[in-house]
């Protein structure tokens, strides 16, 4: 009888000729396999690796979809809530409402995206947004409507999105090979900008042609979209689960501690600390213009709340285009000097900030949103790719949480913002915010070496 080698797993009786032929043979299908990769990859550029990866492609879908109902958002809520009031503090107000639980619960959605499944979280999230959604387009259509409501719905859709987005940024490396990440980042942010292309337009259209009520109707559709797709990926058990016999009480516990270690981590290591915290000062004085832009369009460029709409609609799209150009180049680029991509996307988001406040027609708005639109693009990608590519995997779903608090940084700073823009003119004051970005990404290229070395 041979005698077996259960280390190696296999009978030391073995002929060596069959063992050379059987190694030969793997050899043999293994490079037949690199041949047939690379044969695939010949169809589509470079620029579209991760789409070869079956579980992205439906990950892309269902981010469409999700994106696409939150893009219609921004423009729909926005402008109901300066059709209800006229008043850009009330738009601030509404962006703080959401802003509110977000700052509170994201680090828990953190500790959910290392202990759970991510696509439960997803898909519990998406229905959630659902309902949400088509709670507003029932009270619109029965004449229920009010500015308490929409801030009602503001703060469950901040909670929804604190609990619900860290586990979808990151569920990323989970759909793609490690060598495809900063690819599969780039065409995520693609997605994302090619549906600000035509959502925000599409929800100014359909608000001024049909009203508000078929715009959430619109938007409930989309997140069903969402829905249907994420339930095609395969199922993958957490991270990082917990003891299953934890009480309550242990269970809250562990969670503080848990996002307690988080902030450890970030604080020790140098590289999550710079790039996070260039990624809030961006945010805090990059994004509130898209917040503000229905009542800076009706204000400056329209006669009403209504027109106003489809123009704010339009220049988000605009946008897209340029945020369309800097996320293929992002996917196409190789991943070399991407410190100074990140800063110089800073500025370029600053300058587009500043030309658009100069802007007196709406012609030359437009042009000067694209040049927003690539900052913008240059800023979200870099910083969420460079985060994937050095963050500790254990630590990855509360980094990502730390990461996507900057949703409640744009939302307080819009607050500050439009009580600014109240004082001093809403023109004054989003020049004022492009200057300052400028300035801030031209001291940190001085001043913080490591950022400059990122790779």
């Amino acid at each position: 009888m041979a005698r077996l080698n259960i280390r190696r797993g296999r009978s030391t009786s073995a002929s060596p000729v069959r063992q050379d032929a059987a190694t030969d043979a793997a050899t043999d299908n293994a490079a037949l396999a690199r041949a047939e990769t690379t044969e695939r990859r010949r169809r589509l550029p470079r620029t579209f690796d991760s789409f070869y990866d079956r579980e992205f492609r439906w990950f892309y879908i269902s981010m469409l979809g999700h994106m696409g109902s939150m893009n219609m958002q921004l423009v729909i809520r926005g402008l109901l809530a300066y059709a209800l009031t006229e008043s850009y503090a009330t738009l601030g107000l509404v962006g703080l409402a959401g802003a509110v639980p977000q700052l509170v619960l994201s680090m828990f959605g953190g500790v959910i995206a290392d202990r759970k499944p991510k696509k439960t979280v997803m898909q519990l999230g998406q229905l959630a947004s659902l309902l949400n959604a088509a709670a507003l387009a029932a009270a619109e259509f029965l004449g229920l409507m009010s500015i308490e409501l929409l801030l009602v719905s503001a703060a469950l859709q901040g909670a929804t999105m604190a609990l619900m987005m860290p586990s979808r940024q990151a569920m990323i490396p989970d759909v793609v090979a490690p060598d495809r990440l900063m690819n599969a980042v780039a065409l995520n942010m693609a997605g994302m900008n090619s549906v600000r292309l035509f959502a925000p337009a599409l929800g100014g259209f359909i608000v001024a042609a049909f009203g508000f009520g078929w715009g959430f109707t619109v938007m409930s559709l989309l997140y069903v979209v969402a829905i249907v797709c994420m339930s095609q990926l395969t199922w993958r058990p957490a991270s990082a689960p917990g003891a299953e016999d934890q009480s309550l009480r242990e269970v809250a516990t562990s969670a503080l501690s848990d996002i307690g270690g988080g902030f450890r981590y970030i604080w020790r290591d140098n590289k999550m600390f710079v790039i996070l915290a260039l990624a809030f000062v961006t945010s805090a004085f990059g994004m509130p213009l898209q917040f503000l832009l229905p009542g800076y369009a009706a204000d400056i460029f329209a006669d009403n709340a209504e027109e106003g709409g489809a123009i704010a609609g339009t220049l988000l799209s605009v946008s897209a285009i340029g945020a369309l150009a800097g996320a293929f180049a992002l996917a196409t680029i190789p991943e070399r000097n991407r410190g100074w991509l990140f800063l110089a996307g800073g500025a370029v988001l600053g300058l587009g900030i500043f030309l658009f406040a100069q802007a007196d027609t709406q012609r030359v708005a437009l042009i000067t949103m694209v040049v927003f639109g690539l900052g913008s693009s240059f800023r979200m990608g870099l910083s969420q790719g460079l985060l994937h590519s050095y963050v500790e995997g254990p630590y990855r779903g509360r980094v990502m949480a730390v990461f996507m608090l900057q949703m409640s940084m744009m939302q307080f700073a819009t607050f500050f913002v439009g009580i600014a823009a109240e004082a001093f003119g809403i023109r004054v004051v989003v020049a004022s915010l492009g200057l300052i970005l400028i300035a801030t990404m031209g001291l940190a290229a001085a001043l913080v070496p490591s950022v400059r070395r990122l790779q």
